[in-house]
């Protein structure tokens, strides 16, 4: 009998000034990080809807620093390792690989991210080898793999945090000839301006989200109404 997927999560410790700092001049320091622990709690809910073992891998402190409620939720909880965003994902797709046949790695400051997504992604690796979500900056917000499939290409000198790396990794593996489901792009928000378009369009069941940004900015600047 096959393991069951893991879903897979990198997240840093949620203390204000060491968080979604380019944020900060909009929202400040504390307004950053209580939007980014807001963020995470959604993600966390949507994930254990899935009924999937959850996995968070976690940097910028110590593991007592984690909110209690992301210690209960998570099934195992690890120490994200390596030298850069690549080497960190390579270190978390191995561990998971211990632990279910298909893994589904995001991120954690994706609002739009929801259960159906999700499953779908683990769906998606029963035939095919690796799911990729674009995140709507040029890069990727999930990245799905199954066991056993070399993509160890698409972790090595990558320029991360450019708009460059959804390409490169879709040429990568084109290279491989890896089957690949791609999924409808998301929107992540890492700055001012990715916080003014998820105003526009907001994600009705990021509800924690949602009311963060009630409080924090202006009543008029808002489209979604208090839910």
């Amino acid at each position: 009998m096959s393991k069951p997927g893991v879903i897979a999560i990198m997240v840093r410790v949620p203390v204000a000034g060491q968080v979604k700092t380019r944020l900060i001049p909009a929202l400040g320091a504390e307004g950053a990080c209580r939007l980014y622990r807001a963020m995470v709690d959604d993600l966390l809910d949507q994930a254990e809807a899935t009924g999937l073992p959850i996995h968070l891998f976690f940097t910028g402190g110590v593991q007592g620093q984690l909110p209690l409620s992301w210690q209960q939720i998570a099934a195992h909880l690890s120490l994200q390792q390596g030298e850069d965003l690549g080497a960190r994902m390579a270190h978390a797709f191995a561990t998971c690989f211990q632990e279910g046949e298909r893994v589904v790695l995001i991120g954690s400051d994706i609002p739009d991210m929801g259960t159906e997504i999700l499953l779908k992604a683990g769906e998606a690796l029963v035939d095919q080898g690796v799911v990729l979500a674009p995140a709507r900056d040029g890069g990727y917000c999930l990245l799905g793999l199954r066991r056993g499939v070399d993509v160890a290409g698409i972790f090595c000198d990558m320029p991360w945090s450019t708009d460059q790396v959804l390409a490169m990794t879709r040429q990568r593996l084109r290279a491989r000839k890896h089957r690949v489901c791609l999924l409808p792009p998301l929107r992540d928000i890492d700055t001012p301006e990715d916080l003014l378009a998820y105003q526009k369009y907001p994600n009705p069941t990021a509800r924690r989200v949602n009311q963060v940004l009630l409080e924090l900015l202006p009543p008029y600047s808002l489209s979604f109404r208090r839910v």
